[in-house]
């Protein structure tokens, strides 16, 4: 266990005026940092929240294990110099100095399971893991009942919420059988076809695209495992969607805790990364999307819900036209992009930055940091000039997170194609 983790073993192999400025609140890890709060946080991303809520969840892959593992790490950009995190995973003493050299704080290291008894613990989300963590400790935080958290993060209340709100949303069905899912489709199919989700998936972790002409073999076998997990699954009109976007905020409501950022997602809607611009940048249908926020609290807390949000959505294409689809899934957790988030507020708050990640395996970057950095040249970090770009993850880790930092989203967008050009395989 390399020298900056504690706690001996050895680790396991996202209706108000959106606030533009910089939101303190009570889930703001930088409150600390701004003198605002004495009480030390302990920071877990446990990346696996939303495939845990699962009614008969099954043991996960090698390699989504590995990510999961890897991911937890992140939580380090949150984190305040008298911070903790809980990691699963080991982190080179190289990597915390580089990060150190980057100008940002490096927290007390935690390996899982094991964390200090005196600061509060602030995970991703509360699944039965994070409880259990929490239960014994100094300074319990309080969070919503398991029950709860499992009903307002399934997508099958997200879609009866969508309908409720919003009267535009489009047609879809939630159905608790393969074979319905055989009926809907012989109705009359949208002219791009029909997305089906399992009720529990993150970052398009259990989306599949389904045909025009009915269900492969492929197709049926999906549905199969969906099922073998979930109890329900959610299907929805394939849309041509064009810019994704996050609205984050806390329930209950206060219009200081809502902000939005742009997200750049797949056609599947995986999330790839997320943008944070000065002013909140150019969100399309900034207003209206706004607008959704203090309702969509309101339904969650008649719930017996309370703590963060993360809502996605997305403009889509139809015909001539560009709509907004607001509530395309409700995140009762914080957001993955959160501690990046936070980082650009404390550290470069008058720069853009552009948080994303990458599959490690199909870049030609060197898996070692030194030769990594290296590489990198003229576009790596510049921390007098706050431009370039910076590795959030070791390079050695199948998912490589990375940030850059430029003068504007356009400066952001040459500095992430220089990267590609330079190490896409």
């Amino acid at each position: 266990m390399d020298g900056h983790l504690s706690g001996g073993g050895s680790a396991e192999s996202d209706g108000g005026k959106c606030g533009r400025g910089l939101v303190l609140s009570a889930w703001a890890p930088w409150a600390i940092i701004a003198g605002l709060s004495t009480l030390r946080r302990a920071h877990y991303l446990n990346a696996d929240f939303d495939l845990s809520l699962r009614p008969r969840a099954r043991d996960v892959s090698a390699r989504l294990d590995r990510q999961v593992r890897e991911l937890s790490i992140q939580g380090l950009l949150a984190a305040s110099a008298n911070d903790a995190v809980l990691v699963r995973v080991d982190v080179p003493d190289a990597f915390i100095e580089y990060l150190a050299g980057c100008g940002i704080p490096v927290p007390r290291l935690f390996a899982h399971p094991v964390l200090d008894a005196d600061s509060e613990l602030r995970p991703f989300g509360w699944n039965r893991e994070a409880i259990e963590l929490n239960r014994d400790r100094l300074h319990a935080a309080e969070h919503p009942d398991l029950r709860v958290v499992r009903r307002v993060n399934d997508r099958s209340f997200a879609r009866e919420l969508e309908a409720s709100i919003d009267s535009d949303s489009p047609q879809g069905a939630t159905l608790a059988r393969a074979s319905e899912l055989e009926l809907f489709l012989s109705r009359p199919s949208p002219s791009h076809g029909w997305i089906v989700k399992a009720d529990y998936g993150n970052s398009g972790l259990g989306n599949r695209r389904l045909g025009l002409h009915g269900l492969s073999d492929a197709d049926r076998r999906f549905v199969k495992a969906l099922f073998a997990e979930n109890d329900r699954i959610v299907v929805e009109p394939w849309l041509d969607r064009e810019r994704d976007s996050s609205m984050v905020f806390d329930v209950p409501f206060t219009p200081e805790s809502l902000r939005l950022h742009e997200t750049v997602c797949t056609a599947d809607g995986a999330l790839v990364g997320a943008v944070f611009l000065p002013g909140g940048g150019d969100i399309p249908h900034f207003d209206e999307l706004a607008s959704f926020a203090a309702p969509i609290a309101r339904s969650l807390g008649r719930e017996g819900y309370f703590g963060p949000v993360c809502v996605d959505a997305f403009t889509y294409r139809n015909g001539d036209a560009v709509q907004l689809r607001p509530i395309v899934d409700v995140n009762c957790r914080l957001s993955m992009s959160d501690g990046a988030y936070w980082l650009w507020r404390a550290l470069w708050p008058e720069q853009s930055v552009y948080y994303r990640f990458f599959t490690a395996s199909r870049l030609s970057l060197a898996r070692e940091l030194e030769p990594a950095l290296s590489a990198l040249g003229d576009l790596r970090f510049d921390r007098s000039r706050q431009r370039g770009v910076l590795l959030a993850s070791p390079p050695s880790f199948a998912k490589l997170a990375v940030i850059f930092v430029a003068e504007s989203r356009e400066r952001l967008l040459a500095l992430e194609s220089d990267f590609r050009e330079r190490f896409d395989r």
